[in-house]
């Protein structure tokens, strides 16, 4: 069981272990350490989203590095799949993104990319780790973990970096592609997409309606973005607008809203996307996770595809396309990969994907999903104390084998843990809506009652 790295790279309060200033400076050293292997002097870029504490994790990150023998390269605020494309652009030997994703303000978090910009496998990780716990280097800056808060960052990216990765976005769609005469409302989270989405649509012709955009170094993800679509909803209503697009704090998911006020989560963008795109010689196979909704596995089984799950992680999802030759694969949270223009989820190509089919197809999104007929799911998490093993708890097994009979053959239950929180997560689905939640109350409620030493 890992220590440090989650599904997500190393995540926590900024200021707490894992993210105290000792073990952010061991993490940069070791990292690049790690790196003197294919480089004498490895190359490492840096980049973080709007949370407060970026530039503190950023600083002791820098020193390690240049402590360690290192080449460092800060990038300013840019978004998870901008560092992604820049580290495999510039040949360096690494990637930083400092970023907690979706999670508040308080929270943030270290991701790495290898040299092909994609995350370090397992192994690498385990590595890693094993080299950071039994490191006894002391962070040689004068910052303490309360100064993690202590002041606003200067919310700024850097220009020359933006503009690699606005020509690369302008590369994977048509040389003459407009979106003239589309009204767009565009919810950025207040994090790494707020000085560029907006812009970048606008270029493109679309009048752009953006809100959460104004990032303090507090508000990143609070009551915004792809998890709380809801001011988006009445905006996308209000403002008679063609689409919605929300992304998350490191821009990798993007979720949309069509202009009933609608939302469309990834499952609706994986159809879209498997639908309209270019295959040519590409194997007809999709690839979701665990969490997919039944619908979308119909649905693509209806136009011939070929739906394979993964376990729930980008990461995972990666694996399952290398291993089956898939160009697209995805998660219901917002996350598309398209391995033949990016080989992580990105959420600013995504949403250009899904407005270029747009264009092309002259059908309102709701119109263009409503082939996906989504089974009644519910999902449920609950706090825990400790992940312990699922098989361990009283009943649970038991009372899953009783809903799952009771469900019939076209459902699924999924329990697991969160990768990234102490939660435990419950999802049922079926075709009884009714019998769905009853099953979904009954698993969390033996969980909770676990939890709570009832």
């Amino acid at each position: 069981m890992a220590l440090l790295f989650g599904t997500d790279g190393i995540r926590g309060i900024a200021g707490q272990y894992p993210l105290d200033r000792d073990t952010i400076y061991r993490t940069g050293r070791c990292l690049t350490e790690h790196l003197r292997s294919l480089h004498p002097r490895p190359h490492i870029i840096i980049a973080r989203d709007t949370r407060r504490s970026g530039p503190w994790i950023e600083s002791l990150l820098l020193q390690a590095i240049h402590d360690a023998g290192g080449t460092e390269e800060t990038c300013g605020v840019l978004s998870t799949p901008a560092v992604s494309f820049l580290t495999s652009l510039k040949g360096v030997q690494a990637g930083v993104m400092i970023s907690a994703s979706h999670n508040p303000f308080r929270d943030n978090g270290i991701k790495v990319f290898s040299s092909a910009g994609v995350k370090f496998t397992n192994a690498v990780e385990e590595e890693l780790e094993k080299a950071i716990l039994s490191c006894s280097a002391v962070a040689p800056v004068d910052v303490t973990e309360d100064q993690a808060f202590a002041a606003n960052p200067v919310f700024a990216s850097e220009r020359d970096n933006r503009e690699l990765y606005i020509r690369h976005l302008m590369q994977v769609i048509p040389a003459a592609f407009s979106l003239r005469g589309m009204r767009l409302v565009v919810d950025c989270a207040h994090g790494s997409q707020s000085a560029i989405a907006p812009d970048f649509l606008s270029m493109l012709g679309a009048e752009v309606h953006p809100i959460h955009c104004e990032p303090d170094g507090c508000n990143i993800n609070h009551h915004a973005g792809a998890l709380h679509p809801e001011r988006l909803q009445d905006e996308v209503v209000r403002m008679n607008a063609h689409i919605g697009i929300a992304f998350d704090g490191d821009a990798d998911r993007a979720m949309f809203v069509d202009s009933g006020g609608t939302v469309r989560d990834g499952d609706y963008a994986l159809y879209l996307l498997a639908r309209h795109l270019q295959w040519d010689d590409a194997p007809r196979v999709v690839v979701g996770t665990v969490m997919s909704n039944l619908g979308l596995e119909v649905a693509l089984q209806e136009l011939g595809f070929q739906f394979t799950r993964a376990a729930v992680g980008d990461r995972y999802v990666l694996e399952e396309m290398l291993r089956t030759g898939a160009v697209l694969g995805g998660e219901q949270s917002g996350h598309v990969i398209m391995s033949r223009f990016a080989p992580t989820g990105d959420g600013l190509l995504t949403a250009l994907k899904v407005l270029e089919i747009l264009v092309a197809q002259q059908k309102d999104l709701a119109a263009l999903c409503m082939p996906v007929k989504r089974f009644p799911q519910v999902l449920l998490n609950v706090p825990v104390a400790e992940k312990a093993p699922m098989d361990d708890i009283p009943g649970l097994r038991a009372a899953e084998a009783e809903c799952r009979q009771a469900l019939g053959p076209r459902s699924r239950i999924l329990l697991r843990y969160s990768g990234t929180e102490k939660l435990a997560r419950v999802m049922v689905e079926g075709e009884d809506e009714s019998l769905v939640r009853n099953a979904a109350d009954r698993l969390a409620s033996i969980l909770k009652t676990t939890q709570n030493g009832v």
